[in-house]
């Protein structure tokens, strides 16, 4: 009986080369475009092209890298969800509350939004768009309400509510930011008045949301006028 032929050994993942690297750098060039556009225009305005224009690169290289603008803004979509999603992560290290991660949530994306007006104004015209960003967003904020529930924080019934609950005051609170219409301490204060929405006592609603971000020091959010 010949020899059993041995398995093949496991390849180790080859290292980028320069053209692969150079691609990639294209590629976030052109994302990061269609976000400037995006913070700016309407998303039925933006043509593919421009989105060339705004990147500085030739017509015929976007099209080496996404066929159409729906593409584009998904990416940017993508994009903007992952930075975030791993953020809080990041943030949330540590912390077993479903409540207190939900808070971190909420007041990083409206810290954000403080910091960075030109991101929160991009994020808030794609949000409704890109499928992909929500459905990033929707598994956090989820996770977190389950584990308030089971931990006896929360006292909602429908979970689908609650999830359009904290993501509606949380982009609605975003947009009184960009709009110029925050007031002092707008983070906590959202954080603070979803809590009790989702059923927490006010009081314990205050301590939770009022709790000092962990590590805030890893987030790079960019300049911007620094918080109340």
């Amino acid at each position: 009986m010949p020899a059993p032929t041995p398995a093949p050994a496991s390849v180790a993942p080859q290292p980028l080369t320069r053209g692969h690297k150079k691609r990639e750098r294209t590629r976030l060039g052109l994302v990061d475009a269609a976000r400037r556009l995006i913070a700016r225009k309407e998303l039925g305005e933006i043509a593919l092209l421009e989105v060339a224009a705004e990147a500085q690169v030739s017509n015929g290289t976007i099209y080496n890298y996404f066929r159409t603008r729906d593409e584009v803004l998904e990416a940017v979509g993508i994009a903007m969800a992952t930075e975030f999603s791993d953020a809080i992560s990041t943030l949330s290290a540590g912390v077993h509350s479903g409540a207190q991660r939900l808070c971190i949530g909420v007041r990083m994306f409206i810290g954000r939004a403080i910091d960075d007006p030109t991101w929160a104004s991009a994020l808030l015209r794609i949000l409704h768009f890109g499928q992909a960003m929500r459905s990033r967003l929707a598994a956090h904020v989820l996770d977190d309400l389950r584990e308030g529930r089971r931990e006896g924080t929360f006292a909602f019934e429908d979970e689908s509510i609650a999830l359009d609950l904290v993501l509606s005051c949380t982009t609605g609170a975003m947009r009184a930011v960009v709009e110029g219409r925050r007031v002092a301490g707008h983070d906590v204060l959202v954080a603070e008045m979803i809590l009790k929405a989702l059923g927490v006592a006010p009081a314990k609603a205050r301590k939770i949301a009022s709790l000092p971000l962990p590590v805030i020091a890893v987030v790079d959010q960019g300049p911007g006028t620094p918080r109340d």
